[in-house]
């Protein structure tokens, strides 16, 4: 019988704890989670207490800050080193805008699945193992698992209505291949999400033309992938009374009508969702084109198809160039003058025939 020292034992004991954890860890996919923040420093700690009190086992947390205004970068700075977690911090210099930020943190995960949330919105405690267990029970080609949302205001409230009625009214939410109802709206909660990391492998990563995530990404996603629904509500959505999304509702809308017209030129679209964007094509590309966003090559082509004016072919030129919509207007009024010089002279000339 082999006699062990008490250091002998105690070696032992821990290699044996060691390898029980990384039994159990290897049961447990490991769930990348997001928390992104802009000017939240009033909610990120509530936030991140919400992440850190996850009943699920095997996190890998990043956290990104789009270069708040507010004190939000000490706050967060500060708040994993009192809890003593070794969860990444990524400070922005500048604003990059919440889809380049998602792609930047995309690079880093190393997760089966991958998770969400704003710092101003609250995790529920078993949101990630219920989650996470449907999800290993589901197909693989199902990409997204969703649930409600409580809907929160500023102060931790609850109020009446819950999110996805807020948003869309259905007898039962939806399930499945969702292309065509996501098409009439968004009304996912992308806090309540998990999502396959496959998902991100197969459909490429998010639109930094759009100052929106979520829509874009689940449209894409639902072209490929179904969707299935957690009947528990996974988190808390806070609204609050001056949120990005009221002040940036002009972006938003611009961001609406760039992915629609993306869609209508990949030709993703049936006959009339496809009629229905093709009436303002000509009137989007202008739009964007006069507030300095990427207009993308195949709308501009498909412009093309439907009107080959010297006005479009200006347009098109001079965006494909880089010059602003002001020198634009500027070449445009030009060739209208040009033009009409051109036909007064025609006409003299046809007047001064005998």
């Amino acid at each position: 019988m082999k006699c062990l020292c008490p250091d002998d034992e105690r070696r032992e004991r821990l290699d044996e704890m060691a390898n029980d954890l990384d039994r159990g860890l290897r049961t447990f996919p490991l769930v990348t989670a997001f928390v992104g923040c802009y000017n939240h420093s009033r909610f990120v700690e509530e936030c991140l207490d919400s992440v850190r009190r996850q009943t699920y086992p095997n996190l890998q947390v990043i956290i990104f800050d789009d270069c708040s205004k507010d004190n939000s970068v000490s706050v967060i700075d500060a708040w994993p080193k009192k809890h003593r977690l070794d969860w990444q911090f990524i400070p922005h210099a500048r604003n990059i805008g919440i889809c380049a930020s998602l792609n930047e943190v995309l690079r880093l995960a190393r997760g089966k699945y991958i998770s969400m949330v704003a710092a101003d919105d609250v995790w529920l405690p078993d949101k990630t193992t219920r989650q996470v267990e449907m999800m290993e029970q589901l197909p693989e080609d199902v990409g997204v698992l969703y649930s409600d949302a409580f809907q929160i205001d500023e102060n931790g409230h609850g109020l009446p209505q819950m999110f996805i009625e807020t948003h869309r009214k259905f007898v039962a939410p939806p399930e499945g291949f969702l292309f065509d109802v996501l098409w009439e709206g968004n009304f996912i909660p992308a806090m309540t999400t998990l999502i396959r990391r496959e998902c991100f492998t197969q459909v490429g990563t998010y639109d930094e033309d759009l100052c929106f995530e979520d829509w874009d990404m689940w449209m894409r996603i639902s072209r490929t992938f179904r969707f299935a629904y957690d009947k528990i509500p996974a988190a808390k959505y806070r609204i609050v009374s001056r949120s990005a999304a009221r002040a940036m509702s002009e972006a938003m809308c611009r961001s609406e009508e760039l992915f629609r017209v993306k869609y209508f030129c990949r030709g993703w679209l049936n006959a009339e969702q496809g009629r229905s964007v093709a009436l303002v094509l000509d009137e989007v590309v202008w739009r964007l084109y006069q507030v300095g966003s990427h207009i993308p090559l195949r709308c501009k082509i498909e412009l093309l198809k439907q009107d080959c004016s010297a006005k479009t072919v200006c347009l098109i030129l001079c965006s494909t160039c880089g010059l602003s919509f002001a020198r634009f207007q500027q070449i445009l009024a030009f060739g209208v003058a040009l033009k009409r010089l051109l036909f007064r002279r025609r006409r003299e000339r046809h007047l001064q025939r005998p």
